[in-house]
């Protein structure tokens, strides 16, 4: 775990940084922020992201509700993978933790005994000052040595009093076969073809829609336009390579980056952090 200095120049994100995987586990990430303070910007995530605050502002958009103001300690934001908001901050402090999706679906199938459908939590913004204490306690003891018992206890409460509050009852979440197949397809092909060179054009052939057409009803689907949406998969996959210990330079011309200064510009235009940091931080917190 190594502390960073969020600075992009010219964005002018302010603040300081620290990531980490608890105990190694791959299929958790830690980041903490202290006084960040970014300019409005829309992200998109692959996992399960929730947010714990603990001072500052925020102007949070997602889905169709917004939260602007300032965040007392206690109150937590999810989003779900494969979705798109906006947040803008200032001096805000606070915890965030990524779930590997497939992972936290498995553990729902065991804890609630339901289908195998991936978690949904109607309420993105909620206050809950015990589930805030189980992410700072995930924070503290993960920064020490601890038996694999306590590393899963410590885990498991945290994720089970996620779900057990603010899940939705399995027999009603929202079904993935109800997106729009056109949407579903492009993005299909988007993951498979992350690194190469994809046109509207091309994509618009696939679902048998006009370039333009697409671009629209693919942005009011997913939150991104189609070229933003295959970005964000590029750098979800530098991000995987980073931590395996793959080269900056190797990773940028796998994932289809221009090169290794457009690729860091965008890495850390996302996560606040050069590639170069992460992965030293990623392989050997």
């Amino acid at each position: 775990m190594k502390l960073l200095e969020a600075s992009a120049g010219r964005e002018a994100v302010k603040g300081s940084v620290t990531v980490w995987r608890p105990w190694q586990i791959k299929q958790f990430e830690l980041f903490q922020g202290v006084a960040v303070s970014t300019p409005s910007r829309q992200l998109l995530i692959q996992e399960y992201l929730i947010i714990c605050a603990h001072s500052g502002t925020a102007d949070f958009q997602y889905r169709n509700a917004r939260f602007s103001g300032p965040l007392i300690n206690g109150t937590l934001c999810v989003v779900e993978p494969g979705e798109s908001w906006t947040g803008q901050k200032k001096d805000f402090t606070f915890y965030r933790l990524t779930i590997d999706p497939a992972w936290l679906q498995q553990f729902a199938t065991e804890l609630l005994h339901r289908e195998k459908s991936l978690p949904h939590f109607p309420s993105q913004t909620f206050f809950d000052p015990s589930l805030s204490q189980a992410v700072y306690d995930l924070a503290r003891r993960s920064q020490a040595p601890a038996s694999r018992l306590q590393q899963e206890e410590t885990l498991l409460h945290l994720v089970a009093s996620l779900l057990l509050s603010h899940a939705e009852n399995a027999r009603i979440l929202p079904q993935s076969g109800r997106e729009h197949p056109a949407i579903k397809h492009t993005k299909d092909y988007l993951q498979a073809h992350y690194a190469q060179e994809v046109s509207l054009q091309e994509l618009g052939g696939l679902v048998h829609m006009s370039p333009f057409h697409l671009a629209r009803v693919f942005r009011q689907a997913v939150g991104l336009p189609p070229h933003a949406y295959q970005t964000e998969l590029r750098l979800a996959r530098a991000r995987t390579l980073l931590a395996q210990g793959y080269d900056v330079s190797f990773v940028a011309s796998e994932t289809g980056f221009f090169d290794q200064s457009h690729f860091t510009q965008q890495f850390k235009r996302r996560y606040l952090v050069t590639p170069g940091t992460y992965r030293k931080t990623a392989r050997f917190s």
